[in-house]
């Protein structure tokens, strides 16, 4: 059995938006960390200040819709698991959309700053992030030129 996308230590720490399917949740959409528990990666899901572990099985990875979500997202397959980025544009391969994102440096209390490095992932390789109310409204400027040259570039 292939090894669950979320268990990578390249994670630990990231607050990442998940499907919970099991248990006593059924089709939850909710936030988890991966932690690294007595030496093990568990995903842990806190509810009412008291954290608990996560069947692996129950939780998929909430993707991004390629043409919509412009929220943090973590890369979370591939060398450049772990990472943060951000949307600038997306294109159609056939059947594929493929999303062009801004590799973003977080910082605490600040807004994010591009790395200048860009990638272009499926969906597949990435996962919501958690946000605070007060970094998305830090950020909302971050990937505006970013964008508008984008589109220039690429008109629908």
């Amino acid at each position: 059995m292939p090894q669950h996308p979320l268990l990578d230590s390249r994670l630990l720490g990231a607050q990442l938006k998940v499907i919970i399917n099991g248990g006593h949740f059924k089709d939850k959409e909710t936030a988890v960390t991966l932690e690294s528990v007595a030496g093990r990666l568990s995903i842990r899901h806190t509810s009412y200040k008291t954290s608990q572990s996560l069947d692996p099985a129950w939780v998929s990875p909430k993707h991004p819709h390629p043409t919509r979500d412009n929220g943090l997202l973590v890369v979370i397959k591939g060398e450049h698991c772990g990472k943060y980025v951000r949307r600038i544009h997306h294109r159609h391969d056939q059947e594929t959309a493929t999303i062009i994102l801004g590799v973003m440096k977080r910082t605490e209390n600040a807004a994010d700053s591009l790395t200048g490095e860009q990638l272009e992932l499926g969906v597949d390789h990435l996962c919501e992030a958690i946000e605070t109310k007060e970094d998305k409204q830090r950020n909302k400027l971050v990937m505006t030129a970013l964008r508008e040259q984008a589109r220039k570039i690429r008109p629908k």
